[in-house]
């Protein structure tokens, strides 16, 4: 660890220091949470959760997002590199394993496999082409082990209950199946995961040469994505669900009447026609759904077992899903609401981590106050005043882990609008906020770059650029989504007006 988190990559936001405080208590926060395992073989990676014995797949995944940006403050593919060593032959990679043991925390029980998705996005932003090569393999087998065991005749995926999803008790699936056969239920999540594996896997393929591999898992995808989108979407209530399926495709299925934020992966996956995106949305951002004062609920506010206080997965706000739907959104060509979704989760983060009772970076939070997510408390959700809780938090401080996707990664790709692409040596920046604001000190390409924007005239319409970059780099601007100009920049300092 290094000293302090002075050097660390500075954004700049001067109109909301408090984001600012809230990024730099991540960076304290996830530095001590790091580990170093003393079992032979094991690389010193960040704790899922703090004092945690397990390190699950899905968190560890999340977690690269953000972790790229630490200039080595954090390890940031250790996490994964530990789980590739414990993958077995045949590719089955648990959801969890035991750090002392190595050995599967929850039996043959997986998780959401983002490993793909993960690795995809560290190429973009790293250019470690070697890496690439070496963990394509891995993603493969981890690929075909979930084909071959993890799905039905019909083509439908199923996890073994709502644990195994991540989103613990969701009302989507009963208690764990004895035998591990889902119960009959089938998870539209699962499916649109291993629709972006694949679209992942082929990217990946395509760029490494690859030709055959990249045209099958090309066609991967697309199958996936006709039978998500034959099963799962409901064409009345314009949402996908989770579904009682079994094995015979041709058997009617019904769906599991639960509207979840599950539902957003599928426009994650590439899944989507305009007219579903359309829908999405919609319920997306209706204040009686899912755009609860602190959004992104994780279950519908119109549903019956809905908690205000968040419960967990029964409403609560979790950092991943948030990312996720961003991502989601972004690659919609809907930026914007990216932005307002990051801008609102910071202002509520915000919030608790200056409050006096719960100061601090949480597991959850709850949907509908500035608070952190509980069970069962007595809130007046209409009281204007300080909440105060008459019942534990049963969600864990100190999650940085994935909590810090919001303070750290939201922050830099959705709000400041800077996306890093080392393979085509270019950094893209949407500008879409106002006053000064930018990064300082990036570390990129074997350089650093600083890059800051400020209002100019009385009227504030112009907008001056002011550069620091070591090495040459292509920098392309965009202001609110339209383009405004691409130009190489020497390595050199350089001011102009946009």
């Amino acid at each position: 660890m290094k000293n302090g988190v002075q050097c660390l990559l500075v954004p700049v936001c001067e109109a909301h220091p408090g984001w600012i405080d809230l990024y730099q208590a991540a960076w304290r926060i996830a530095a001590s949470n790091v580990t170093a395992p003393a079992v032979p073989g094991w690389k010193p990676q960040m704790c899922c959760l703090p004092g945690a014995a397990n390190i699950w797949l899905w968190d560890s995944c999340f977690m690269t997002f953000f972790a790229r940006y630490g200039d080595g403050i954090v390890p940031v593919m250790n996490n994964l590199d530990n789980l590739y060593r414990l993958q077995r032959e045949d590719g089955f990679l648990s959801m969890a394993y035991a750090m002392e043991s190595g050995k599967p925390a929850y039996g043959e029980r997986i998780n959401p496999p983002l490993l793909a998705w993960a690795e995809l996005n560290y190429w973009k932003f790293s250019g470690d082409e070697g890496r690439l090569r070496d963990v394509l393999p891995r993603l493969v087998s981890f690929f075909d082990w979930i084909k071959a065991n993890r799905r039905r005749k019909s083509g439908l995926y199923w996890f073994e209950d709502s644990g195994s999803t991540g989103m613990d008790n969701s009302p989507r699936s009963g208690y764990l199946s004895e035998h591990l056969n889902g119960s009959d239920i089938c998870h539209v999540d699962l499916a649109a995961q291993q629709a972006l594996s694949a679209e992942c896997i082929s990217t990946m393929a395509r760029h490494l040469g690859e030709a055959a591999l990249a045209d099958r898992f090309y066609a991967e995808h697309r199958a996936i994505v006709e039978v998500l989108n034959r099963y799962h979407w409901d064409s009345q209530t314009g949402f996908y669900y989770d579904v009682f399926n079994r094995d015979e495709p041709t058997e009617r299925h019904n769906f599991v009447n639960h509207k979840t934020v599950a539902a957003f992966w599928p426009l994650m996956a590439g899944c989507c026609c305009t007219e579903q995106c359309e829908s999405l949305l919609k319920h997306l951002l209706n204040p009686e759904e899912f755009w609860t004062k602190h959004p992104v609920a994780s279950l519908s506010k119109d549903d019956p077992n809905f908690d205000p206080a968040g419960a967990y997965w029964l409403g609560g706000v979790w950092a991943p899903i948030n990312y996720m739907i961003a991502k989601a959104l972004r690659r919609e060509g809907r930026p914007d609401l990216a932005r307002q979704l990051a801008v609102s989760h910071l202002e509520a983060m915000s919030a608790v981590f200056q409050s006096r009772e719960y100061s601090g970076i949480w597991e959850a939070y709850a949907p509908e106050a500035f608070l952190p997510a509980t069970h069962k408390p007595s809130i007046n959700f209409t009281d204007q005043s300080p909440f105060i809780l008459s019942a534990e938090t049963i969600v864990r401080p100190n999650v940085v882990g994935w909590s810090g996707l919001g303070p750290i990664a939201m922050l830099i790709e959705d709000i400041l609008g800077f996306d890093f692409d080392a393979p085509a040596n270019r950094i893209t920046w949407d500008i879409r906020t106002r006053g000064l604001h930018g990064i300082k000190d990036f570390p990129f390409q074997g350089g650093r770059i600083s890059l800051i924007a400020s209002d100019q005239g009385a009227s504030g319409n112009g907008v001056q650029i002011s550069a620091i970059n070591e090495r040459d780099v292509t920098l392309v601007l965009l202001v609110n989504g339209t383009p405004q100009s691409e130009r190489l920049l020497q390595a050199g300092t350089h001011s102009f007006p946009l």
